[in-house]
């Protein structure tokens, strides 16, 4: 079961306001992607490999295994992540996506728009992940995003500055998972 901290940030703006910080996402590293098409090579291998000792013909292993690979490269192209930037000054937070800055428009949350922020973090005070809560007419409350210590270099430094920046009044919750 995970504990939940409710911390206030009362009296917790930031010394400097007018700074603009910016944090970028790589997306998937050059690393990643040859790890994964070694791994995708070798398990078209075992593929012709177990086809061949089944006795099956060469034609009908190579049909299933470009099937399967075709399906495994489609799969990770959809649920790989994609580069973004996320952006904070003195009017707000911000989200681009897309490798290039001019790729999208950004998502643009202001201080006074932004109706609480959730810190999850594991049992030894290691924050995990991040998630901005956006206002959404009177009463409405809305995720407007998450993002995960592995998405961006200097994780601990845009929590940081997150904190330092949510205006007065705002809560910010300390969730612990995994105990």
């Amino acid at each position: 079961m995970a504990t939940i901290d409710r911390t206030d940030t009362t009296g917790a703006q930031s010394e400097t306001p007018a700074e603009r910080r910016e944090w970028a996402s790589p997306g998937v590293s050059i690393r990643k992607r040859w790890l994964t098409g070694i791994g995708v090579a070798l398990a078209a291998a075992v593929f012709f490999v177990i086809a061949l000792s089944q006795g099956a013909s060469m034609v009908v292993s190579t049909i299933i295994g470009v099937v399967f690979i075709g399906c495994f490269v489609w799969y990770l192209r959809i649920v790989a992540p994609t580069p973004f930037t996320i952006t904070l000054d003195e009017q707000g937070v911000a989200r681009r996506e897309g490798k290039a800055s001019g790729n999208s428009e950004p998502v643009t949350i202001l201080w006074a728009n932004i109706a609480k922020i959730k810190e999850e973090h594991f049992k030894n005070g290691t924050s995990v992940s991040l998630t901005v809560y956006k206002r959404v007419g009177e009463r409405g409350l809305h995720r407007a995003w998450v993002v995960y210590r592995d998405d961006i270099p200097h994780f601990d430094e845009l929590v940081a500055a997150m904190r330092s920046h949510l205006p007065e009044g705002r809560p910010w919750n300390r969730e612990q998972i995994h105990e």
